[in-house]
């Protein structure tokens, strides 16, 4: 009798449903992130538990901020941000104040 395996492409990873969990705020997978600076947006997505930006993980807003600014700034000012399914974007400052 032969043995049929699971096809493993078609499994799913639990890593890829992970919220971005920071100070005590979750953010879904598919949250998407925008901030601006300089007349420019600058945009991410929340995937696998992290900020996802032009390829590159981020495991707080202030690296991801510090990334496009080059100085000191602090990411939770930085950046707004859109829950999946949603129509409005968001201050995430203003959800960490309210946890």
């Amino acid at each position: 009798m032969e043995s049929i395996k699971p096809d493993s492409s078609s499994q799913k990873n639990p890593i890829d449903d992970l919220p971005w969990i920071i100070d005590g705020v979750a953010f879904p997978k598919g949250t998407e992130f925008r901030g601006s600076y300089k007349g420019h947006f600058y945009h991410g997505k929340v995937s696998d538990g992290a900020l996802m930006m032009n390829g590159k993980e981020f495991l707080s807003p202030n690296a991801a901020a510090i990334t496009i600014t080059r100085s000191d700034v602090d990411g939770w000012l930085f950046w707004d941000c859109k829950f999946p399914g949603a129509s409005s974007w968001i201050d995430i400052y203003s959800l960490r104040q309210a946890k």
